[in-house]
């Protein structure tokens, strides 16, 4: 990967080396402590800059997030009403949006200052419960399988480390017979995407969740990033396909 100039919108101060140019193995091996601490600089930029690529503009961020939530929901059709479990909720842009559809909403994410204002953004709705931590350390006394829809938006390709990314994976089959993801996914060796992301492809992610089935897709397109909307079901739930 060529030592590319990327230019870059409406950044935190203090953040460095969001851009730097790194090789999947590398960002493979980059600690945690080093992760969260880019996450909870990143959450001090304002508004969806903090959740969206910075290679756009705000502006632009904010109708592509619209497109994408017409998208997504349009994509769903019914299947939120129930119980949703939300994978990293950053600061609630599609939480809220779930929230008027659920009747309960549980979502989690890593970082503090994400939820704090995630908390702020989501103030008036007494459906969602949030946490901070990891899907994969926190027990939220539930039984298996007790969510009707497991959801998340543009969460797993900041999820660097294998194990933890089939850990993950797993936890959300535990949780749910019907997983939901859109993901910005490969976009070839020299796209400019943050160190601390791994675009992967579609395939990549069907080998994940198997044996979940892929049930429904379709790409969309976030400020000319292609992303991939994909819908898994348990093949032994009593639940019938979409």
């Amino acid at each position: 990967m060529g030592n590319k100039f990327v230019r870059a919108y409406n950044m935190a101060n203090g953040e460095r080396g969001t851009y730097d140019p790194a090789e999947r193995a590398e960002k493979e091996k980059i600690p945690e402590s080093e992760i969260l601490r880019h996450w909870e600089t990143r959450a001090q930029r304002p508004d969806f800059q903090s959740v969206m690529s910075a290679r756009h503009t705000l502006n632009e961020n904010k109708e592509a997030t619209a497109k994408l939530q017409e998208d997504i929901f349009d994509f769903l059709g019914g299947l939120v009403n129930s119980r949703v479990f939300e994978l990293g909720i950053g600061i609630g842009r599609m939480t809220y949006q779930l929230a008027q559809r659920a009747r309960e909403v549980v979502g989690i994410d890593v970082s503090p200052r994400m939820l704090e204002r995630a908390r702020e953004n989501l103030n008036g709705f007494e459906n969602i419960k949030l946490y901070v931590g990891k899907i994969t350390d926190l027990d939220f006394g539930l039984p298996s399988k007790y969510f009707d829809l497991v959801f998340e938006s543009i969460v797993l390709l900041h999820i660097l480390n294998p194990e933890e990314l089939r850990e993950t994976t797993k936890e959300m089959q535990r949780l749910g017979d019907r997983i939901f993801l859109v993901e910005h996914v490969y976009e070839g060796p020299d796209f400019p995407i943050s160190k601390y992301s791994i675009l992967r492809t579609p395939e990549e992610y069907v080998d994940l969740f198997k044996p979940y089935r892929l049930v429904k897709q379709k790409t969309h397109y976030c400020v000319g990033d292609k992303f991939e909307m994909m819908l898994f079901e348990n093949p032994n739930s009593e639940k019938s396909s979409v």
